[in-house]
Order: structure tokens, then sequence, then C-alpha cells
């Protein structure tokens, strides 16, 4: 499988995994990638790619001056809705707000009002932060600003979408915590179509589940999916679990670690739909050590999923300081999954995020990562080269 790798999409950025949210790329339905970042002056800021990644724009700021603390991101699309805007939520440290603003990417990237979503006191490290849009055209957004002590849950009406008033607070799954993590994501079979899951991270309880939201009721439902998970604080390095909407078969693809640097570690894989949860072969099992983070891509076309982590399995490598990433294909919906490939080519390094674009349209498949410490703080990707084929026969 050729590959382009080590690509330098930003040079120095701010060090900000400390508190991170869900950060991905996203993939328009044209193939055009908008890369999503907290930049070397803790703003909010896009490039994009129009022919698979290999160069990028010019940058486009989208918070404006703040101090960002924390970042997520939401495709329409990936909640099955026929439009493109692109859901950006951030959190920042001078006023201690989390807010809200889209990037239009079918109207020349226009950039929708900036709206407040919670007025905050105070902001430290920790907390969590997450952004969706129900398949009915809610908004929802998970904040936690300062490490436990502020945040909520929030909603958009489609009504109001996108730059109208949020509602006051909705109900909250539980207590807010300091080292508790949180994905939001469309439940794509709901009957009430504004109804939303969530995947859990109890750090308390060493517990990874699933949470199921009525919107009408505005209640949470929880059903565990593993309680022997130790999860790894967004201190060190983000993200430790990771999810992909699969859109043709309406479920969500879950990896996550059972623990971070330890000897048999696995590297779990599940499909979590509102009524089930199934475990898929693992992809990676009984870990030497030295592992962890992981990303998650499926291809639309081909329907093949493709699982990014950090460390090689034999124990090689040095969590967290001189890692490389891998990567396993699974080409029948995690029943199997192919050797173990090395993505990037350049010498090991300290890894602190690593993601990749969760629905491929027309492909490549891409990951990311943010290089930190002697290499100037680098958000750099590998990209899988598609090769043309002749469509002749020889002698034709």
């Amino acid at each position: 499988m050729a590959r382009r790798a080590d690509i330098n999409v930003v040079d120095v950025l701010a060090a900000h995994w400390n508190g991170t949210g869900t950060i991905y790329i996203v993939q328009t339905t044209s193939g055009v990638l908008y890369m999503v970042y907290v930049d070397s002056q803790s703003d909010v800021s896009f490039k994009k790619s129009s022919d698979g990644g290999l160069t990028w724009s010019t940058a486009v700021t989208v918070s404006g001056a703040y101090t960002v603390t924390n970042l997520a991101v939401w495709y329409d699309r990936w909640s099955a809705i026929a439009s493109d805007y692109i859901c950006v939520a951030f959190t920042e440290s001078g006023i201690d707000d989390t807010f809200f603003r889209t990037i239009n990417t079918a109207s020349s990237d226009a950039l929708s009002t900036l709206t407040t979503v919670f007025a905050g006191s105070s902001t430290a490290a920790g907390g969590h932060l997450s952004v969706v849009r129900a398949k009915g055209g809610n908004t929802y957004i998970k904040t936690v600003i300062d490490a436990g002590a502020e945040g909520g849950f929030y909603r958009l009406p489609v009504a109001n979408f996108p730059s109208g008033a949020w509602d006051a607070a909705r109900t909250v799954d539980e207590a807010i915590a300091t080292l508790d993590q949180m994905i939001l994501l469309p439940d794509l079979t709901a009957s009430d179509t504004n109804d939303i899951m969530a995947i859990f991270q109890d750090a308390s309880v060493t517990e990874t589940s699933r949470k199921l939201y009525d919107d009408s009721a505005n209640s949470w439902a929880e059903a565990s999916i593993n309680a022997a998970i130790t999860e790894l604080s967004t201190a060190t390095a983000f993200a430790n679990f990771a999810t992909a909407v699969d859109l043709t078969n309406n479920l969500i693809v879950l990896l996550v670690w059972t623990n971070t640097d330890t000897l048999n570690a696995d590297l779990l894989c599940y499909t979590v739909t509102n009524s089930s949860i199934t475990a898929k072969t693992d992809v990676v099992t009984n870990s030497t050590d030295d592992q962890g983070l992981c990303a998650i891509s499926i291809d639309s076309q081909t329907g093949w999923w493709y699982a990014f982590y950090g460390g090689k399995s034999d124990g090689s490598e040095t969590w967290n300081t001189a890692l490389n990433i891998y990567m396993k294909v699974s080409k029948d919906s995690g029943a199997n999954w192919g050797p173990e490939t090395k993505v990037n080519t350049m010498s090991a390094f300290t890894l602190r995020h690593l993601y990749a674009c969760p629905w491929l349209y027309k492909g490549p498949w891409i990951a990311a990562w943010y290089v930190d410490g002697s290499q100037t703080d680098d958000l750099k990707i590998s990209v899988e080269m598609v090769e043309p084929r002749a469509t002749y026969q020889l002698g034709v």
C-alpha cells in the first residue's frame, strides 16, 4: 500500500493536549479535506486540501483572539444530514467560556456568528469537550472546562442553527468529574431523530460505557461496554478511545485501549447501536508494552476499517517519548485484522495527539499526529497514495 508520510500541515502548534476534546479531520463528499486545529497563537484555525492531503491552503482563523484549551469538531454528513457544515466547539481561558461556530463548506467556507454555549468563571487543565448534531438537526455540546468544577450539557435546537440561542443547561449524564471523558455521537436508528448517544470513560470506576440521551424526556440511560478500562489522563496525550460512524450500517465503531504502556494491554474493538454492543476481534491482543492512543477510519467505498495506534506491539519502543504510529486494516468489519504496518517514516517521537478522518467518501486514508518537543510541535499526516490504473487492455 503506497503512502506519502510525514507531510507537515502546520509548524509550531500550541501545546494544547492538556484537556483536549475530540478532534477530527473532515472529508467532504467531494473529497476535500479540512484540518481543524489549535495554532501557535492558541486560536482555532483550519486548513484545507484538495489533493488528498499532499498540499494545504493557508490557515483561516475560526476562534478569534482567544486562548483555546479544548477543541471539538463534527461534520453534518456524519449524522446523515444532507448539508455541509463543520461544527466547531472550543473552550478558552481568557473569559472562561465555551463557544460554538460553524464552517459552511458548501458556501465558500463562510463562518457563522460566534455564539456562547456556556459562561464559566475559571479554566484549568483537564475536563472534556464534545459536539455532535443529531440526525434530526439539534446540536449538542458536553463541556467541562476546569477539571471537574464547571460545565454542563447544552442543546441548540435545529430551528436556531447555526447562530441562534442555546437552550438553558440540559440534564447532565452524571456529576461532572475531573478525568472523565466523553464522545457525543448521533443515534442513527432512534425513533426520535433528535436522540443521541455517547461513549463515556468513567475514570473513577475504570469503565467505558454507552449512554443514550432521550431528547424529549431530557434523560440519560447507561449500559456498560467494558468495566476494566484504565483511562489515560489527557495531561499526557489524547485519545485512548476513538469512534467512527458507519453510515452504511447505521452503527458506531469503537476502539478503546484497556490500559496504556502496560504488559498485556489490549486494543479492543466494538460495534455499538442503541440496542446492542458487540465485541469484535481485538486490534492488538496482549501488548508487550509501550503502546497507546488510537484512531479509526472507515472507507465508505470499500467498507474497510483502518485502525491506527502508537507503539509497536513487540514493546521495542518507548512510551511516550520514542514512538512510531502503526496501522492495521480489517476488510471484514472487524472479524480479522491485517498485519501491523508502520505509518510514519520519521524517527520515533513524542506523541501527544493521534486522530483520523472517521468517514472517507473518496479516500485515501489519512492519519494525523501531533509531534511534541524537539521536533518543534508540528502537526503531521500520512496519506495513502492512490495510484492511477490503466482502463484499457494490452494490445487493444
